[in-house]
């Protein structure tokens, strides 16, 4: 781990070693707080700006439209539109690419998985395929089920992909970007998106854990989380620190200039304590 090597290795040369974050691990604030770090705060943002207001939503008990009515409250829908017609721009965070998460057979619940990974394959529209997002895997979407032959495959879940086709539907004369392994693989499409974003010239950026960390826009005003607790259900027993973090580095990219910004988390479990 880079962080306790350089722990390390200061020790052993006898140098400070400064650990930065907004949002430090359990472990580092356990041994700032009890005396073995030393803890030193950054109590507000540059030229006092304030931090956004944040707005959690629980979708349980607010109508949703998008993806069959799953993916964007009235809330976040309403503030979209606002921050577009007052010509803002607005970050929508989704940590899962691809346009459905798997395909299923609702005639008899097959799932079409990886031959290697055994895994769901993830549905991606634009390259009309399923891919496995751990070997790479890639098969035609089929039209058919391979158990049961019924033509009743059907897409489960959402990724950004399907975040940017519903946004493109619901706010037509939007321009709107993606940020995510799929759109920045070709050399240089990271840094024309990025530049493009920066320059004003996106009025809604979708993207993965890209999106969430470093950029300094002035011009976004609105972040907006779809789903908060996608990954609080890894297999991880870090799950619930990560996805704090996560949502806390998201939402510190609105309002890094002189307007105010504005954070809408989506979620169905709004008491959990992340």
């Amino acid at each position: 781990h880079g962080r306790d090597l350089a722990v390390v290795r200061g020790r052993i040369v006898g140098c400070p070693v400064v650990l930065g974050s907004a949002t430090p691990s359990v472990e580092s604030f356990y041994n700032a707080r009890n005396g073995r770090y030393q803890l030193l705060t950054l109590t507000e943002r540059v030229e006092a700006r304030p931090m956004p207001s944040v707005e959690i939503v629980d979708l349980k008990n607010q109508p949703t439209q998008g993806a069959g009515g799953r993916l964007f409250s009235i809330s976040l829908m309403r503030a979209l539109q606002e921050n577009y017609e007052l010509g803002h721009q607005s970050l929508i965070f989704l940590n899962r690419r691809g346009f459905a998460s798997f395909l299923q057979c609702w005639s008899c619940g097959f799932v079409v998985k990886c031959p290697h990974c055994s895994i769901s394959l993830t549905y991606h529209m634009e390259r009309n395929g399923t891919f496995c997002h751990h070997c790479g895997f890639r098969r035609r979407k089929a039209s058919a089920c391979p158990s049961c032959g019924n033509l009743s495959l059907s897409e489960v879940g959402f990724g950004t992909e399907r975040v940017e086709h519903e946004l493109r539907r619901l706010l037509p004369k939007a321009r709107i970007g993606r940020m995510d392994r799929d759109t920045t693989a070709p050399r240089g499409a990271q840094e024309r998106i990025f530049r493009s974003w920066e320059k004003g010239e996106l009025d809604i950026l979708v993207g993965t854990q890209m999106v969430a960390k470093g950029h300094d826009v002035g011009g976004v005003t609105l972040v907006g989380v779809i789903l908060a607790d996608s990954s609080l259900n890894l297999p991880d027993f870090r799950a619930a620190e990560k996805t704090f973090q996560i949502i806390s580095q998201v939402a510190g990219r609105a309002g890094r200039a002189q307007k105010p910004g504005h954070v809408i988390v989506q979620t169905l479990m709004p008491s959990h304590y992340c």
